[in-house]
């Protein structure tokens, strides 16, 4: 699904620009005007959710996000300042799918009974009793059915499921009819990851989500356990969204490191490698600490020796 790297005119200043291949939407490097290649989209765009977080908000919650992390390499927090971010909508497949689960488990009713014991109080034996709680154990099976709307697998393969996960939700009540006026000048990225593909992560991640519904919801009694979900699901229909994300990126020395902002609710989302200077400079200030602790203690131990020699 990928494009070929192709060579767009620009309208404006007549420059001809080159376009990744994976992109649709930018702008012009020569000056600035938007540049979409409508040719060069695969699939029709359904909807746009347009960026509700601007430059410098996403800058200073990236900021904030890292100022808890001060093992973070430097030049991370760098690539974090709010002219160093990248502004992309990154493609996103939306399923609305019927799941129809069965189920089987064990539902545990608890229940108490009186038992009687004897301990010792103040030297002397006395009879005394305590509540012990009881479970017994049922089968239960039943089944379920839920229909499912606008469950997002990115269609991205530079945005892998996991962390889009992690950078969700997204509302998508906010979503525009795509126009090309929506993304004008800012990167837009061209699904990379193949129909079938996302639909069996689609199709994984809706069973998943149908088991813990089932437990949270369906299961009576005081507890459960061995609960076992089939679920059959049925997909009705699919769109292509475009969503916003900031991007930061730090070359580091074995892979790029990249932080996300979600561009509608500033969720921040990054798995980042810790600074081997700071981390060494961090065990040797441990070490310091221990010797002088060290030091300290045997000066100490010494003197009161010493002390103890003379006035004896």
């Amino acid at each position: 699904m990928t494009a070929a790297v192709r060579v767009k005119r620009c309208a404006q200043c007549g420059a001809e620009v080159q376009l990744d291949a994976e992109v649709f939407s930018t702008s012009c490097a020569f000056c600035d005007s938007p540049l979409i290649d409508t040719d060069a989209q695969t699939e029709p765009v359904d909807k746009v959710v347009p960026f509700t977080v601007p430059r410098g908000r996403a800058g200073s919650l990236l900021a904030s996000w890292l100022a808890g992390k001060w093992l973070a390499p430097e030049a991370l927090r760098k690539a974090a300042r709010p002219e160093e971010l990248q502004q992309i909508f990154v493609p996103f497949y939306a399923y609305d799918a019927l799941a129809r689960t069965r189920f089987t488990s064990r539902i545990g009713i608890y229940w108490y009974r009186t038992e009687t014991y004897t301990t010792t109080v103040n030297g002397k034996t006395v009879v005394r009793t305590r509540q012990v709680r009881e479970t017994e154990w049922f089968g239960l099976d039943g089944s379920h059915a839920r229909r499912w709307f606008d469950h997002l697998v990115s269609a991205s393969r530079g945005l892998p499921e996991n962390e889009a996960n992690e950078l969700e939700p997204f509302d998508l009540g906010r979503a525009l009819p795509w126009g090309p006026a929506l993304t004008a000048g800012v990167a837009a990225e061209l699904p990379t990851v193949e129909h079938a593909q996302a639909l069996q992560v689609a199709r994984a991640e809706l069973e998943q989500r149908e088991k813990q519904v089932v437990a949270a919801n369906h299961l009576p009694g005081s507890t459960h356990k061995s609960l076992r979900v089939s679920t059959q699901v049925e997909v009705d229909a699919v769109r292509l969204l475009l969503l916003p994300v900031w991007t930061a990126v730090y070359a580091g020395p074995d892979d790029a490191i990249r932080v996300l902002v979600n561009g509608q609710t500033g969720e921040v989302v990054g798995d980042i490698p810790r600074s081997k200077w700071k981390v060494g400079c961090l065990v040797g200030a441990i070490i310091a600490t221990v010797l002088i602790i060290g030091f300290v203690t045997v000066v100490v131990v010494g003197g009161v020796s010493a002390i103890s020699a003379v006035m004896g």
